[in-house]
């Protein structure tokens, strides 16, 4: 397993997306943009270059980042891919100085990021969300 700091194609990151229960027909544009962005990408490949997980995180590069994609295949739960990708981005964070790294955890997924060192904000201080109507 490596992890390559590079994003993955539109097609995996549609495959990841659609995996994860996020998406159920990602638009090809749609999947082509985000992957040519500006953001910090982490993708595991096994020995045969295949995609076993992903992670994105934004960042202002001085106070803040945001993890905003961290998904592992289904069948490669439970192998360390989701510790290592987050390791990863806390250590290159560190390295930036950042100061804080936040995330909005999908349902059930806050024991993980809480054995990794994250921790809830107080309700008082919750992420919050603006849809677009799209």
């Amino acid at each position: 397993m490596n992890i390559i700091k590079e994003p993955p194609t539109p097609d995996e990151l549609a495959a990841m997306y659609i995996e994860a229960g996020w998406l159920q027909d990602p638009s090809s544009d749609k999947m082509t943009k985000v992957v040519s962005s500006p953001s910090e990408w982490y993708v595991v490949r096994d020995l045969t270059h295949a995609a076993l997980g992903i992670g994105l995180f934004i960042t202002d590069y001085a106070r803040y980042a945001f993890i905003i994609d961290v998904i592992v295949l289904k069948i490669h739960h439970y192998k360390g891919i989701g510790t290592a990708i987050i390791s990863e981005i806390v250590s290159d964070c560190r390295k930036l100085g950042i100061d804080n790294i936040n995330l909005w955890p999908s349902k059930g997924k806050v024991p993980f990021y809480e054995k990794l060192g994250f921790y809830s904000l107080p309700s008082d201080q919750p992420h919050m969300k603006f849809d677009t109507g799209k």
